[in-house]
């Protein structure tokens, strides 16, 4: 098994599926009555629901492009770590900022959905770490 393929994969696919989780609940509740409390949710914590998004969304390009050439791969692998690192941090500060609204009582699933947001988000930095020590051993 070649962890630095394994490694790269399993980056990708968290940071995609971070931010296809992320946004969930705008393909899943709709409602003119939830436009202002969805805004207020994802508005939350430090960066909101954008810097997760993109925090996540540029460690999978990273990831993805650290064995093109046109960069040092140890310097990108460094990005990488951190972007995955800033991806759960954003995302943790997002979740603890989080305060239940009237939406939570009709969709009782969004109490769970910035703490699933986290967890997703943790394989990305811890991923990106494997990646490194392969590429650097």
């Amino acid at each position: 098994m070649d962890l630095r393929a394994v490694s790269r994969r399993v980056g990708i696919a968290a940071a995609v599926v971070t931010v296809v989780a992320l946004v969930a609940p705008y393909a899943v509740i709709t409602g003119p009555e939830y436009t202002a409390q969805l805004a207020t949710y994802y508005a939350s914590g430090v960066v909101g629901w954008g810097g997760i998004a993109l925090f996540a969304l540029l460690s999978a390009v990273v990831i993805a492009s650290v064995e093109r050439g046109n960069v040092d791969p140890g310097t990108l692998a460094g990005v990488a770590v951190v972007l995955g690192v800033a991806t759960t941090a954003s995302a943790a500060s997002w979740a603890l900022a989080v305060e239940p609204s009237p939406v939570f009582r009709d969709h009782l699933w969004l109490v769970w959905h910035a703490r699933v947001v986290v967890a997703l988000s943790v394989p990305v930095p811890l991923a990106a770490a494997a990646y490194a020590r392969g590429l650097l051993t």
